[in-house]
């Protein structure tokens, strides 16, 4: 699937603006401020259901209005599709695919996306929780059966926690446990197994790219990932989760790390080599979403060649397919005619975005 329109209402500095892309690669350029970065930001919501700059939607309405809508036009070769997503003030939200309701979840894998941006650098240099919800996105995006999953767990590990903080009784708590252990228990048969697929295709990537090994370590607080363990280990640290309110062990607590030629990336890695770790981790989720869904997926690049140099850049382009669709956001169009990419093609697309001025 590629994006085809995008009409924003609403949002972010955009208070009305419809915008057509081709199946090549389109080039969103214009000044700092004319919203560039926000359009990949309105595809992104279409894609996930959320966005990559914040965790509130309401957030990314425009100052004056009551609401946001974002209307995507994704099409294929036998299938066209129309995706809306309005949001409110008063956090109300509704998504729509070719006007019939769906919910959140119903997005995921219908226009897969690969983003690379400035904000997805904390993949290497983030936290624990950053990578992993980063694997659990791109996972989702990979398998309806684990996305759901994961929506099980977390609907559960949340009416558990809510027990905990009213001080509830033990014979409460084991019922919440039992059925945290079956879902906790999935979640990890079935992220291992995601976790060995995306290690072998960043391995690819590395091969193709040079002498660079990047790999993924994952560190949990319990060695054996069944139902049985997760139960005992949850009753026995029970007396402390009633103390602080939450559930200290599971899948949720998991810490992935980035390796970098054997060494912990977040703790030892220099700014080059935290930029081309995240181009490899990048191309190598292109690579499995795309064997997963049978989908190529949009790549969004926004700001590619502030954020790396000349190599590092090239190499992302370098590496994609021919007949995938690109956007890229950049302030000029010099860059882009340096790495030798022809806009005028006839799968190619120029937006020039001005940016608003107050009165």
């Amino acid at each position: 699937m590629s994006i085809e329109t995008l009409k924003m209402s609403g949002f972010r500095n955009h208070k009305e603006k419809y915008l057509e892309f081709g199946p090549g690669v389109n080039v969103i350029w214009g000044e700092n401020g004319s919203g560039k970065t926000s359009t990949l930001e309105a595809i992104h919501i279409l894609s996930v259901g959320k966005s990559f700059r914040t965790p509130r939607l309401q957030e990314t309405i425009e100052e004056s209005s009551p609401n946001a809508r974002l209307v995507g036009v994704f099409v294929s070769e036998k299938k066209k599709k129309e995706i809306i997503v309005s949001h409110s003030k008063d956090k109300r939200k509704k998504i729509t695919i070719n006007k019939s309701e769906a919910s959140l979840k119903e997005i995921f894998g219908q226009n897969p996306i690969v983003l690379l941006s400035p904000e997805e650098q904390k993949i290497t240099n983030g936290t624990p929780s950053d990578r992993r919800r980063y694997f659990d996105k791109t996972f989702s995006t990979t398998s309806k059966t684990y996305l759901q999953s994961i929506v099980d767990y977390s609907k559960t590990l949340k009416q558990k926690n809510a027990l905990l903080k009213k001080q509830g009784s033990g014979e409460e708590i084991d019922t919440w446990d039992e059925k945290l252990s079956f879902f906790g228990a999935s979640v990890w048969e079935q992220r291992g197994a995601l976790y060995k697929k995306y290690q072998a295709a960043l391995l690819d990537v590395c091969n193709l790219y040079g002498k660079k090994e990047i790999t993924i370590s994952v560190l949990s607080d319990t060695q054996e990932h069944t139902k049985e363990t997760l139960f005992e280990k949850l009753k026995k640290n029970r007396k402390k989760d009633f103390l602080y309110g939450y559930t200290s062990v599971g899948p949720h607590t998991d810490r992935p790390a980035v390796f970098y030629n054997n060494k912990d990336i977040r703790l030892f890695g220099s700014q080059g080599e935290h930029k081309i770790s995240l181009v490899l981790i990048k191309l190598a989720e292109y690579q499995i979403v795309r064997n997963a869904t049978q989908l190529t997926p949009t790549v969004l690049l926004d700001d590619l060649f502030a954020t790396l140099d000349f190599e590092r850049s090239d190499a992302v382009l370098s590496l994609l397919e021919k007949n995938t669709q690109t956007i890229i956001t950049n302030t000029d169009l010099v860059d882009i005619k340096n790495h030798g990419i022809k806009i005028d093609g006839k799968k190619n697309k120029s937006i020039h975005l001005l940016r608003k001025c107050k009165n």
